[in-house]
């Protein structure tokens, strides 16, 4: 398994609360590994077409005063939800939000991305918002989601427990290598959750798949962290989400592979039920190989 060893990690904000959650899980995330968190904050402003020479000189001059006081209002807003011990910078700058992220994702060599979804509710799922939804779409590094669900104060100084769900159909996929290099950083258990249709749920097959689950487990992740396996039956994707309410994990990992653009799902439907319904923070881990084909 490659090691998860992120150095820069990209925060995009928009001064609400769910962003200040996302920073203060990028400093979960970050201090283990020392990484350098930037804090981003896109704003975008067109002159009307109508609008004189004058005019445009005038508003120019107010958006460049404007923007000063943006600069120091981010700067002030990251340093109330980032601790002293961690490192990072905040960068201001104008443009649509999706081209903004992925041209500071260049710009800087990020390795991460966390940053809050706006679910709405009153729908029959909660949904993560356009430049969130692009970002999951076309983002080759991992990203880590922060839903409304989750209150800046609730998240910890310290990863104590991290979920990974275990699909043993599949190999471990590189979320595991990631959780494995959290919970051996932080010292965090960590738990691998498989759950079995309803249809399959047998005494007798139950323990079957508890050993295929102790199996499936890579020889050398025992002796790098702990481990507890556990096994459910039912809906996968609202088993998976009802473990998480449950058990509140510090963070839950998924291996995530995007289905076509052209679909209206982001992703296969037990990934995509935990990324828009988990009440923790979950760090998809994207692949791209056989996008076409994911489940």
């Amino acid at each position: 398994m490659t090691p998860f060893n992120p150095k820069r990690i990209l925060c995009p904000v928009d001064f609400s609360e769910t962003s200040a959650a996302a920073l203060r899980v990028a400093a979960l995330v970050a201090r283990p590994f020392d990484a350098e968190v930037v804090v981003l904050h896109a704003q975008s402003f067109e002159v009307p077409l109508y609008f004189t020479a004058a005019q445009t000189q005038s508003l120019e001059t107010q958006l460049r005063k404007g923007a000063k006081a943006a600069r120091a209002y981010l700067h002030e807003y990251a340093a109330k939800q980032l601790p002293t011990d961690i490192r990072w910078i905040s960068v201001l700058t104008e443009g649509d939000p999706v081209t903004v992220i992925f041209r500071e994702i260049r710009n800087f060599k990020v390795d991460l991305v966390t940053m809050g979804t706006h679910g709405r509710t009153g729908l029959s799922r909660l949904r993560l918002g356009s430049v969130m939804e692009s970002v999951l779409r076309q983002a080759e590094m991992p990203v880590v989601t922060v839903g409304p669900r989750i209150h800046p104060a609730a998240v910890p100084d310290t990863l104590k427990r991290i979920l990974y769900l275990v699909d043993l159909k599949d190999a471990a996929g590189p979320g595991l290598a990631h959780a494995a290099s959290l919970a051996e950083r932080t010292g965090a258990e960590l738990v691998l959750l498989h759950v079995v249709s309803a249809g399959a749920s047998s005494a007798a097959r139950l323990g079957d798949i508890r050993q295929q689950l102790c199996d499936w487990v890579p020889p050398d992740l025992p002796g790098r962290c702990s481990i507890q396996e556990s096994v459910r039956t039912g809906d996968p994707a609202a088993q998976a989400v009802a473990y998480i309410e449950e058990s509140r994990p510090d963070l839950v990992v998924v291996d995530a592979r995007p289905r076509s653009v052209l679909s209206s799902i982001l992703f296969g439907s037990t990934t995509e039920a935990v990324i828009r319904n988990s009440p923790r923070p979950v760090l998809s881990v994207i692949s791209r190989v056989h996008d076409q084909g994911a489940a």
